[in-house]
């Protein structure tokens, strides 16, 4: 305390001191009103910080050139202090903001034994990852085959896509069939995004984080598929589908923006879409026929005709670079535990069963 006094009662600051606090105060206005903004508080007029922080700096100075460092250092700090409020006010603003959304676009729950399989997954090939020293190639190639093989929408498409023959509208027979065509609607929907008429949409909402370095990941809130009964049509007849349990695959992205901590983005079926339909052909109590949801096999999904077209082009290339690559890991895996010795102008590698000691091995795991 009484060194402030001795600061009040010492050397005054000079003038030029003083116009560069006022002028740099401006800085500290531009904070002000962002920060003010955080808190929805309307700011009118909207250059007030502009004058108020000069003026109060230039007042304080009337009284005392020391004083006016005060009140330039109590500006300043401020910044800090409405900073860290404004950032406590966002994040539960953003949480009611997230209930609000989540009451309007419920979010499904995971089952629970996929969440103790996530568990047992996450404490399982964690220490064995670690343990694995130069295996690891082996692991994560491994790894990445296994998680694209597991059963999902898109793999049982892709799955029944590759060896079910295309089947002609008016020959279809009962069961699992595979048809193309161009879709027709029979009643029109709204898209959420720009309002755009279609058939039928798939609706992705994201949460968007940002990292240290400014780089974007998204993780997701709400999948919504949304679509009114439709008719596919070749040039042999017609037949109606059934939306419901419809998966979209490979439909490409029709709209997308981002607001606030989320990312919206959609995905169309339009009137005279070409796709291929892979589901089960029934008949309906009226002696109808209809595409819909196959129970047994668990497959209905819809595709762009040009999609499907280009994945039977690339796909032999891809299971060959992928076979390559298993191969290419594992040999690589191999020769970092090898002993390597140089036999004037051939390498030798030596493989020795003490190598795959599988006892040493569940040592280093147990110890990790």
């Amino acid at each position: 305390m009484g060194e402030l006094f001795d600061f009040f009662g010492g050397e005054q600051l000079g003038l030029p001191i003083v116009i560069f606090l006022m002028v740099f105060s401006c800085g500290i206005a531009i904070f002000h009103t962002v920060i003010f903004g955080v808190f929805n508080i309307t700011i009118r007029p909207k250059w007030l910080f502009y004058a108020l922080n000069p003026v109060l700096i230039g007042g304080a100075s009337l009284l005392s050139p020391n004083l006016a460092l005060v009140v330039f250092i109590v500006l300043f700090a401020s910044v800090f202090i409405l900073g860290i409020i404004a950032a406590i006010v966002a994040a539960i603003r953003g949480n009611d903001d997230e209930r609000e959304f989540l009451k309007q676009y419920p979010k499904a729950k995971m089952p629970l034994w996929k969440k103790i399989l996530g568990y047992i997954a996450i404490f399982t090939i964690g220490p064995l990852f670690l343990a694995s020293g130069p295996y690891a190639f082996v692991i994560i190639i491994a790894g990445g085959f296994i998680i694209a093989m597991l059963p999902s929408s898109k793999n049982r498409f892709k799955k029944y896509q590759a060896t079910l023959p295309t089947s002609k509208i008016r020959s279809l027979a009962m069961g699992l069939v595979e048809v193309q065509g161009r879709l027709i609607a029979k009643t029109i929907m709204t898209a959420p995004i720009d309002n755009i008429q279609c058939i039928g949409y798939k609706y992705l909402v994201e949460r968007i984080s940002t990292d240290k370095d400014g780089r974007d990941s998204y993780s997701q809130i709400i999948c919504e598929t949304r679509c009114n009964e439709f008719i596919i049509e070749d040039e042999t007849g017609s037949i109606p589908v059934n939306p419901d349990k419809l998966e979209f695959i490979w439909v490409e992205m029709d709209g997308r923006y981002s607001s606030g901590t989320k990312r919206y983005t959609q995905y169309l079926l339009k009137e005279n879409d070409e796709v291929l339909i892979i589901g089960k052909a029934s008949v309906r109590e009226n002696n109808e026929a209809v595409i819909e949801h196959e129970n047994v096999k668990n497959v209905f999904a819809v595709a762009p005709k040009s999609a499907v077209n280009t994945y039977n082009q690339t796909r032999p290339l891809v299971n060959s670079f992928a076979l390559f690559s298993c191969i290419l890991a594992f040999f690589t895996a191999v020769v970092l535990v090898s002993p390597v010795t140089i036999v004037g102008d051939r390498v030798v590698v030596k493989l020795d069963a003490a190598m795959f000691n599988w006892e040493d091995f569940f040592s280093k795991l147990n110890r990790s």
